[in-house]
């Protein structure tokens, strides 16, 4: 095990190195699965190494969790962790028939999302079941061809998260383990600049409040230092959580209120495009003089045709940016972003989201 970088963030004791993930002194570790949560039958993989050297029990544990079913992708299950360490946490990110790379495909962006909530909800576990250090791949850089740098960034800013939430007293030693030396020898030198050079010229970026709490909640957290290429990433995210909400008011306003189970087929994820579909269908759909809180808003702003070319513009940017292809600039992001959502209008109608 060669290790390149040790650090401390607050409560959090952060290492990042190159080698062999079960060589890390760490009472926990963390294996990408697919959503089946079958292991591997190849050795080389971590799965296929959790197989080959602690048996069957494991799998057993994965089996009566899941109950025979595939789950949604970004399900963490933990299990026992054999003989060396004390737990298992097991990340499903992608369907087992998923197959990245088909022309014109997407979904890398939420390959990306879903691993981002594995590694809060394995961070937050490893937490609450007070264990005292955990070891991480990095996952999806492979067959997925997702970003290095943005999943170090995304990586990253889950520990600061963790971090700012962790009590005097409590600390967590947290690793990041490579083991590609191809891979590892394209994320070092972005690493390295990230933690030694770029946390000191990282930007601000103030987004005006909407009055909607979970909103001003996130945009508070882009008004803290950032990577421009990660506060790209999550001003493409405020723009979809936004446009989850728009879809969630326009779609109470059609009588009757469909369902989820309506309005997604089985195994359907709800991506990005999906919503912004049927965002656009309420929107079509709904009544001109519905009262439902931010109805009339937002069917003012899908129906507006620039805004939906700025919508769709948002989430080209989030491919880009998944994938490390070139994106626009960071204020080119923010204009689409305000166009696509017109959040001036927004705060005119807060008073009524509780209601």
């Amino acid at each position: 095990m060669n290790i390149i970088h040790r650090g401390k963030l607050k409560n959090v004791d952060f290492t990042f190195a190159l080698g062999d993930l079960f060589d890390a002194h760490v009472e926990a570790i963390v294996s990408s699965e697919q959503t089946d949560f079958v292991l591997a039958g190849n050795p080389e993989s971590i799965s296929g190494q959790i197989r080959r050297r602690f048996g069957a029990s494991i799998q057993q544990e994965l089996d009566d969790a899941t109950k025979g079913e595939v789950l949604r992708a970004g399900t963490v299950i933990d299990t026992s962790g054999g003989k060396d360490f004390a737990r298992i946490f097991h990340a499903g990110f992608h369907e087992p028939n998923d197959w990245p790379g088909v022309p014109g495909d997407s979904q890398g962006t939420d390959y990306f999302e879903a691993i981002g909530s594995c590694i809060r909800q394995v961070l937050e576990s490893v937490r609450a079941q007070r264990l005292s250090s955990v070891a991480f791949p990095l996952i999806g850089c492979g067959l997925f061809g997702l970003d290095e740098k943005m999943l170090i960034l995304q990586y990253l800013d889950a520990v600061e998260a963790l971090s700012d939430r962790l009590k005097d007293g409590e600390n967590l030693n947290v690793w990041l383990v490579i083991r590609d030396r191809a891979q590892f020898e394209c994320a070092v030198a972005v690493f390295l600049e990230l933690l030694l050079r770029a946390r000191s010229e990282m930007i601000v970026l103030q987004i005006g409040r909407t009055g909607v709490p979970i909103l001003d909640r996130f945009a508070a957290r882009l008004a803290q230092r950032s990577n421009e290429d990660w506060t790209k990433w999550q001003l493409c995210r405020f723009t979809q959580i936004a446009l989850e909400i728009m879809c969630y008011g326009l779609s109470r306003g059609i009588s009757p209120s469909p369902t989820p189970e309506s309005l997604f087929d089985e195994g359907r994820t709800p991506t990005f495009g999906v919503v912004r579909e049927l965002a656009i269908k309420f929107a079509v759909a709904s009544p001109a003089k519905t009262s439902v809180w931010g109805a009339k808003c937002f069917t003012s702003v899908l129906r507006n045709e620039n805004a939906a070319t700025a919508l769709e513009a948002v989430n080209a940017q989030r491919n880009n940016l998944a994938h490390g292809r070139m994106s626009l600039s960071l204020v080119q992001i923010e204009k689409l972003m305000v166009q696509s959502l017109q959040l001036d209008a927004w705060a005119a109608i807060s008073y009524r989201f509780h209601s």
